[in-house]
């Protein structure tokens, strides 16, 4: 993506945390004539680096994931897009009148190499990863679920890891104005809608 080196993040642990807080990613990969397909869906980070990657499932009614399936083979990368908050500034908020109004968010994109996860033991057990990152009471319920039900359900989803071969992230947070300006926008984020709050979280989180 295009990046101003003003709001280029090269701390992945402000990544990381980024991506558990906004997990919905948008998996683009061509599809078999070739052109960008697009599926939304959780994605949750795993491994330890330098050997990182997302895992994830989608509907095997889904056909992204045999398109994918070819690449795993060819090796080229897929890419997860991962947005979060964002939110309209005004330009009262700048010293002057000779300003105009921008946007505010936050993405990080993420680039690797797909793996295909297909076996039902390991598909439960990517489930049961996803169910404690959201939902831990629910694990309870998933195991006492009859057999042939879990059966039928897993059968119903392609699991995936996608091995991280670089990322990158954007951070436009007005880093780019000056301590006073930054200061407004943050206060008028912090009054707003939550979107808007989230992202004068982040500004006080990185000390801007």
């Amino acid at each position: 993506m295009y990046q101003n080196p003003s709001f280029r993040c090269e701390d992945f642990a402000q990544a990381r945390r980024f991506m558990a807080e906004q997990p919905l990613a948008l998996l683009v990969g061509p599809d078999a004539q070739g052109q960008s397909f697009g599926s939304h869906l959780p994605l949750s980070l795993q491994g330890e680096d330098p050997a990182l990657y997302l895992e994830g499932h989608m509907a095997r009614a889904n056909p992204h994931w045999a398109w994918l399936s070819g690449l795993a083979a060819a090796g080229p990368e897929v890419l997860a897009v991962f947005n979060g908050p964002g939110a309209y500034v005004s330009p009262q908020h700048y010293d002057g009148v000779q300003n105009v109004p921008t946007w505010n968010y936050m993405a990080v994109h993420v680039y690797g190499r797909l793996e295909l996860v297909e076996g039902e033991l390991e598909k439960d057990r990517l489930l049961k990863r996803l169910i404690e990152q959201h939902e831990p009471g629910y694990a309870a319920q998933w195991r006492a679920l009859p057999e042939a039900y879990q059966s039928r359900m897993l059968k119903a989803i392609v699991g995936f890891r996608l091995h991280i071969v670089r990322w990158e992230a954007k951070f436009k947070l007005s880093q780019n104005r000056s301590a006073a300006e930054r200061q407004r926008v943050q206060a008028a984020f912090a009054q707003g809608q939550p979107r808007e709050q989230e992202l004068a979280a982040w500004m006080a989180r990185l000390g801007l």
